[in-house]
């Protein structure tokens, strides 16, 4: 998993000497792609059409042209015969060996098949897909025993593990029955409420967006009646599972409910879009309108429609992007063409901080609002 620092340090990457950087998102999920021959065949068709378009698009000279045959002739090699996938759904590698930029990510969560030409890494797909999941906690627990896991975009790692001796049932009739089933039901309360005070724990400490919980339906009234509000107010959804199950049987749970979710929450802010734009308060729609805002630094979240682009101009005097002005309107100065400016336009929201979320292709909502939207910090 990349950490913050290495996501900052390739936000910050330009190359000095004017040496194109390949940035690849390769799919290699084995739903999709179940050979190795089968996301090789893609990657050579994303190479052969990015070395056609970068030629024109950047204007490379031949020196330049060379150095981008070297970059992508080692990326081929490093996927053809050095990638392993073991669990890996995505690949994404960042490529300017010539001012020593090569950076390898393999994710647990398939991406879209992308790869960028350009004087600087494309993050922003990457970021939007990490973005897109949340921080999870997981608490799975029995009746003497519980497990923690931190899991996020599709990977797992137990942070702790709770041990109770907990009074085993007995067969004797009577009035010690009775005594010893109080005692048992006692010390399994005791053990639930110690699993939610350690779950608590973990979240002062992590601060994690959501919580899941693994527990057979008999114990789940008893381990709701002690959690903390702020775990259940967490609370994303349950499945039942065996205490010692293995961490990726627990992810393949853990990840049904978190698209479960995700669809829910995208499905809600999509069915709101309509009434919001309407209203002017938040929300901006057309590529001219959002391009302003992403230029004020206003923008909270930018919805795109799947495979929405245009061409358009940036001013590299102050990183102004502009639609079909000739001059910047910020600086006055001249603006160069880009083949894509709403790629562009992630870029820029990513490096502003700004969250990006794809929306499906045609969805009324983003047709109508002009294929692109922003909602505003203010």
């Amino acid at each position: 998993m990349l950490t913050a620092s290495e996501l900052s340090s390739l936000r910050g990457f330009a190359s000095h000497d004017q040496q194109p950087v390949v940035s690849l998102y390769l799919n290699v999920d084995g739903t999709a792609y179940p050979t190795r021959a089968d996301y090789e065949t893609e990657l050579s068709y994303l190479t052969s059409k990015a070395r056609k378009a970068a030629a024109g698009q950047l204007e490379l000279t031949r020196d330049q042209q060379g150095g981008l045959d070297l970059e992508l002739s080692a990326i081929g090699e490093f996927v053809n015969l050095e990638f392993r996938r073991n669990g890996a759904r995505g690949l994404v590698i960042f490529a300017c060996k010539a001012e020593g930029l090569w950076q390898v990510n393999p994710l647990k969560v398939p991406i879209e098949n992308h790869l960028f030409v350009d004087w600087k890494p494309q993050v922003a797909p990457l970021i939007e897909t990490l973005s897109s999941y949340q921080q999870l906690c997981v608490l799975v627990t029995s009746k003497e025993k519980a497990r923690i896991f931190q899991a996020n975009a599709g990977e797992i790692s137990e942070q702790t593990e709770i041990l109770d001796q907990v009074l085993k049932h007995h067969n004797q009739g009577g009035w010690e029955q009775t005594k010893l089933q109080r005692r048992h039901e006692l010390e399994v309360r005791n053990h639930l409420k110690k699993a939610s005070e350690a779950t608590l724990d973990y979240f002062r400490k992590e601060h994690f967006d959501r919580l899941v919980v693994g527990v057979a339906d008999e114990l789940w009234p008893e381990l709701e009646r002690v959690l903390h509000p702020y775990l259940k107010e967490r609370l994303a959804g349950r499945f039942p599972v065996k205490i010692d199950a293995s961490s990726d049987e627990i992810m393949s749970k853990v990840t049904a409910i978190e698209e479960r979710l995700r669809l829910q929450e995208e499905t809600s802010l999509l069915e709101s879009l309509g009434p919001e734009l309407k209203s002017g308060r938040t929300y901006v729609g057309g590529l001219d309108d959002v391009l302003a805002v992403l230029n004020q630094r206003r923008v909270d979240l930018l919805l795109v429609e799947n495979g929405f682009t245009q061409p358009g101009r940036y001013c590299p005097a102050c990183n102004t992007l502009e639609f079909a002005e000739q001059s910047c309107p910020s600086c006055g100065e001249d603006v160069d063409k880009v083949n894509d400016v709403v790629a562009e336009a992630r870029e820029l929201a990513v490096r502003q901080d700004a969250a990006v979320k794809t929306i499906p292709l045609g969805h009324p909502a983003i047709v109508e609002a002009g294929h692109i939207v922003a909602r505003l910090r203010y």
